[in-house]
């Protein structure tokens, strides 16, 4: 089995693309086949080859390598659209010579004037065949005149019966189709036609896309019966809905690869999720590549659109963090923070941040909660001054220790200050809660323990300072905080 993804590079991967590509991919590998990347770039106008680049970017970030491609090569070469035009016009040469394609001098004001008329009566735009009524002497004439003229392919009588993987035996009505054009009048060839001499060439037996493309899929079929080629197998999957119902666009938030990847999101968790998206599976949710390459068919599919969730990525997301080795999570997170932070601090704060943590974008937020709070509102600091004893105590225990705290450090000190406080009739909370608001300016927030070993021992002394003295001024530190 062959199976090939052709993005265009005319804009970043698209999250429904992706899951395009992850659908390819998981059956290749399930079937023991070859996963092809081929690059549609016909358009050549919009083309670009920085897109072209951060689309192989995004596809390895995810993890979906391929067997034959642009970049590595393969026995179907070359893997660019554009560079199999001599190919593609050969193809085209010959069902002009078979007459199932002739020569269309219309100009595109005419074009675009019967599309104007057709939509203005209510009907669908078709060609309206005006140039395969010309005569074989005035075709000869026109063309050794130079006049330009596109090439169109000679659609049969009749409807296009598709029988799809997905949805079974599908319809296209011949009043859908028209003549298309399969080389322009400056000779590139159009975009149908070079998938189908493409896909041929290249020994593609699947094809696997969005439901866009049922028409592109009428037409294509023609074609490859046209060019005397095996049709490959359809499997047409739904499309990825906003959660509103229409199309998911970046008003819904994050719609490429690129900007989930920016946002934090683990390659797991996205090709995970995606593949979860419209695949019916059971039970279980949290998956890894190599058990969906185990497990995944077409069979699971489904035919109804599927609505974007991004409370089940995030779901998703959170369960792959979790799972991570703690070496692994704390490089993560680390990286994520301002150049300069210290290490003991990212370490605790990536500890402290683990068991709640949904994306890894959200970490310098979570750091500078810590790292960098606003002074205490007045009515916090008011509250914590209140236990002016129970800091002073606590600023003493941390002036005595080491400059740096581990967690566990951390904790040991904590429970010193609690024994100290219940001897004395305090409460948790009357002895906790002020120091919180000393150190974070907020009610709540990570585990203290995970706050002391994410501040120095001159930061947490400077923080107390200003609930009990004010700006400017510290508090003499006792030689026996006991």
């Amino acid at each position: 089995m062959r199976v090939r993804f052709a993005p265009s590079p005319t804009g970043t991967l698209h999250i429904g693309s992706a899951r395009t590509a992850l659908y390819n991919y998981l059956f290749a590998r399930h079937h023991a086949g070859k996963f092809v990347l081929r690059i549609d770039d016909t358009d050549a106008a919009r083309s670009r080859a920085a897109l072209e680049k951060s689309i192989l970017a995004d596809l390895h970030w995810l993890g979906l390598e391929w067997d034959e491609g642009p970049d590595v090569g393969g026995p179907f070469g070359p893997y660019r659209q554009s560079e199999r035009a001599e190919r593609q016009r050969a193809a085209a040469d010959g069902l002009l010579a078979s007459g199932q394609a002739y020569r269309c001098f219309c100009p595109e004001e005419r074009l675009q004037d019967l599309r104007r008329r057709a939509l203005a009566e209510g009907r669908t735009p078709r060609y309206d065949r005006r140039c395969l009524a010309l005569s074989a002497d005035e075709v000869r004439r026109r063309a050794d005149a130079g006049e330009p003229a596109a090439l169109r392919f000679r659609v049969p009588a009749g409807d296009v019966v598709v029988d799809d993987l997905i949805r079974g035996r599908v319809v296209i009505g011949a009043e859908a189709l028209s003549d298309p054009i399969i080389v322009r009048s400056d000779g590139a060839p159009g975009y149908n036609f070079a998938t189908v001499v493409d896909d041929r060439d290249m020994g593609i037996t699947h094809v696997i896309r969005g439901d866009d493309h049922l028409t592109n899929t009428a037409r294509q079929q023609l074609l490859f019966i046209a060019l005397g080629g095996p049709v490959p197998s359809w499997a047409h999957h739904s499309m990825v809905l906003a959660p509103d119902g229409g199309k998911l666009s970046k008003r819904h938030g994050a719609t490429s690869v690129a900007e989930f990847r920016d946002l934090g999101y683990l390659p797991a968790a996205i090709v995970n999720y995606l593949a979860l998206l419209g695949w019916s599976h059971g039970e279980e949710e949290v998956l890894d590549l190599d058990r969906l390459v185990r497990e995944f068919d077409l069979d699971g599919l489904s035919a109804s659109p599927a609505v974007f969730d991004a409370a089940k990525l995030d779901w998703l997301d959170h369960e792959r963090i979790m799972a991570l080795a703690p070496d692994e999570h704390r490089r993560r997170f680390a990286e994520r923070l301002p150049a300069g932070t210290p290490p003991q601090a990212a370490a605790a704060l990536a500890a402290a941040a683990q068991p709640s943590l949904v994306r890894y974008g959200d970490a310098p937020a979570l750091a500078a909660d810590v790292l960098e709070p606003p002074p205490p509102p007045d009515a916090l600091r008011a509250r914590a001054l209140a236990a002016a004893a129970q800091l002073a105590h606590v600023r003493a225990l941390r002036a005595a220790a080491p400059e740096w705290l581990t967690p566990a450090a951390a904790r040991d000190l904590l429970a010193a200050y609690r024994a100290w406080g219940t001897a004395r009739g305090c409460t948790a909370r009357e002895l906790l809660m002020p120091l919180r608001i000393a150190l974070t300016s907020a009610e709540h927030g990570p585990e203290l323990p995970f706050v002391l070993a994410a501040l120095d021992r001159s930061s947490v002394l400077a923080r107390l300072d200003l609930i009990l003295t004010g700006p400017g001024e510290s508090t003499p530190t006792p030689g026996d905080p006991s």
